[in-house]
């Protein structure tokens, strides 16, 4: 679930605060355009066969039910999947509810307009990443539509190929598909293609290594495979920084994917008239949601300077703050680490386990402070 249980808790009690659920609606009527699935819902009364008629007689019939026990216990919307909870509060401030309330001052009946409702919940909702905006009419009054307020990555994930230690060559086995066959440097590299439901977790991570869902048998454990594929101290502290954090919290902490694929070209750059990607691999990559992707770049002395002088190289700073920007178009949430940052062991762990935290909190997922570490981030540049 990408919007919080909390979040969810607090809109639906200032709905319920607000009175005036079912507007012009019979209770029953109102359940089912709210929650379709409600249709197929079967009656926990003997005496009757489905949900809806239970509604029917302790909501319209004899009124001994309360909304808190229909919206939380028997649709149970703190927990159903985030569409569902999405189709709730989009319908519920649908033009086909009207709620009327009485104006003490012009002593008359009113319709009440549903930006009231939708400003109510989007005050919580925004808090997630999403946001009721308008979105077309329907007989001349507004519709309502939850959309993300950072729109991420848009497309379909299919693969994560990481933990290279060197290029692997890629064929398409079928390319109206999209799937991909490995033919050289198999063994140098993991491919993670389970679909992307939310957040993936470092113990999701080590349960799939663990259950050997990868191409050929790597005869090491998760960690020594992704350490190898790391090529500088800086990138090293960093990974270990994480992992101590990692062993706390396997089950909430999203895992993280080093050396990713992010541009592929078949060829080798000297094979090529002119480079086509300046940036081919993601140093980490982190995934709060599908669509939420977080690039951790550590940079060396490679990516400002020429390699041959160690002086100062306007082309390469160039180029690197180029493939940036075409990362942050894409949807990709980047930050950089100057691997300088990173040398001192003692300071670099505690700069990237306080970074990790803040990063965390950011994307709704709370990691306590433990272990005697400062709680705030430790002032770094990042961009």
């Amino acid at each position: 679930m990408q919007i919080q249980k909390e979040t969810r808790r607090l809109i639906l009690n200032d709905l319920i605060a607000r009175g005036n659920i079912v507007g012009d609606l019979e209770a029953s009527e109102f359940v089912r355009k709210v929650f379709p699935d409600a249709e197929n819902m079967s009656s926990e009364d003997h005496r009757y066969t489905t949900f809806l008629e239970e509604v029917r007689k302790h909501m319209e019939m004899n009124n001994d039910w309360t909304w808190n026990n229909v919206l939380f216990h028997r649709l149970n919307l703190l927990e159903v999947d985030d569409d569902k909870f999405i189709l709730f509060i989009e319908q519920y401030v649908s033009p086909g509810i009207r709620r009327i309330e009485w104006n003490e001052e012009t002593e008359e009946r009113e319709i009440v307009d549903n930006k009231v409702y939708v400003d109510a919940i989007n005050s919580y909702l925004t808090v997630d990443g999403y946001e009721l905006r308008e979105n077309g009419q329907i007989a001349n009054k507004p519709k309502y539509t939850v959309f993300p307020t950072d729109r991420g990555v848009q497309g379909q994930l299919k693969n994560i190929i990481f933990a290279s230690s060197q290029k692997p060559d890629i064929t398409f086995s079928d390319a109206l598909n999209n799937k991909i066959r490995i033919e050289r440097n198999e063994d140098k590299c993991l491919v993670y293609d389970k679909p992307i439901e939310g957040l993936i977790t470092w113990k999701q991570l080590t349960d799939w290594y663990t259950a050997g869902n990868y191409i050929i048998s790597r005869h090491a454990d998760l960690v020594p495979f992704l350490q190898q594929s790391l090529s500088s101290p800086p990138e090293k502290l960093f990974f270990d920084s994480y992992l101590s954090l990692a062993t706390q919290y396997a089950e909430k902490i999203p895992a993280i994917f080093p050396q990713v694929w992010l541009y592929y070209d078949p060829k080798l750059e000297k094979d090529r008239i002119r480079k086509i990607y300046e940036h081919q691999r993601m140093d980490f990559l982190m995934l709060f949601s599908e669509s939420k992707r977080i690039v951790i770049e550590i940079d060396g002395i490679q990516h400002y300077a020429d390699p041959q002088s160690h002086s100062a190289s306007v082309d390469k700073y160039a180029a690197m703050v180029s493939a940036q920007r075409d990362m942050t178009l894409a949807g990709y949430e980047v930050y950089r680490f100057g691997g300088k940052e990173l040398l001192d062991q003692t300071i670099g762990k505690r700069l990237v386990r306080s970074f990790l935290k803040e990063l965390c909190n950011a994307h709704g997922v709370d990691l306590h402070c433990s272990l005697g570490d400062s709680c705030h981030l430790i002032p770094t540049v990042l961009y």
